[in-house]
């Protein structure tokens, strides 16, 4: 689906970016992988792709990135800013330092990479497609994730302006929006208590926790010209959470019938 096609994912040395590239690979694409640590030891880059390391954090640094990933695929078809964290304090310890860190690195890198991206192409008389991992949590909230829920819902809408604004450039732009997805970083030891897991488990109408395969796919789909006419959108890949209303109301045996 993405023969031909170079791509650039950010935050893709592991959990969703990985999964993202290595599918664009698989799929025909030539990709630069970027994360702020080193390629891990213990894989493989796929045949013609490249890995860059830089710390979107640091000012200059998407400038750095989108230039460099420029140069190693002769341009750069489509954007997956993947980027982001969720860990934060507890709301009354919340700091403005706090909220710069998950803002700058959930909202303001991706804006910058893309930025950095639209400059490049349109100077190159070329247009592209930009997507965006954002979460359900840009519409459904959870405790402890105050400054995570909100930036999210800031990629939310910068997905939506951006279809507005970039159109007459010749981009598209789209999200994915998954429900709990099982990565190093969402964890949370459930995999050393049974207990917690099925909690969770037994919240979900599919009754199961995502793997990255399991929303991977929807990238290369919006990636591809599939999709082209896709713009604005924001999928839900969650199992079936956002349908749900109360997944622990207990079912009376009137409603049983």
């Amino acid at each position: 689906m993405l023969h031909g096609k170079t791509a650039l994912v950010t935050g893709s040395s592991q959990g969703i970016g990985l999964a993202v590239g290595k599918a664009f690979a698989a799929s025909g694409a030539r990709v630069v992988f970027t994360s702020e640590r080193s390629w891990p030891a213990d894989l493989e880059l796929p045949p013609g792709c490249h890995y860059v390391v830089a710390d979107l954090t640091r000012d200059g640094e998407a400038e750095r990135l989108v230039a460099e990933a420029w140069d190693k695929l002769s341009g750069v078809d489509v954007l997956v800013n993947n980027v982001g964290t969720f860990r934060e304090p507890p709301f009354l310890d919340l700091t403005r330092r706090d909220f710069d860190f998950i803002f700058g690195l959930n909202v303001w890198a991706s804006l910058a990479v893309t930025r950095e991206v639209v400059r490049l192409a349109s100077a190159a008389n070329r247009g592209g497609r930009i997507l965006f991992t954002t979460s359900l949590n840009g519409t459904r909230s959870e405790p402890a994730h105050t400054l995570y829920d909100a930036s999210k819902g800031a990629v939310n809408a910068l997905t939506r302006q951006l279809a507005v604004e970039l159109a007459p450039l010749g981009f598209t732009t789209t999200a994915v929006a998954p429900g709990l997805v099982e990565t190093p970083l969402t964890d949370f030891g459930l995999k050393s208590d049974p207990a917690a897991r099925q909690a969770i488990v037994d919240q979900i109408p599919v009754r199961k926790i995502a793997t990255v395969d399991d929303v991977a796919g929807w990238y290369v789909f919006l990636a591809s010209d599939a999709a082209r006419y896709a713009t604005g959108t924001i999928i839900n890949v969650d199992g079936g959470l956002d349908a749900q209303q109360m997944p622990s109301r207990p079912i009376t045996a009137a409603e049983r019938g």
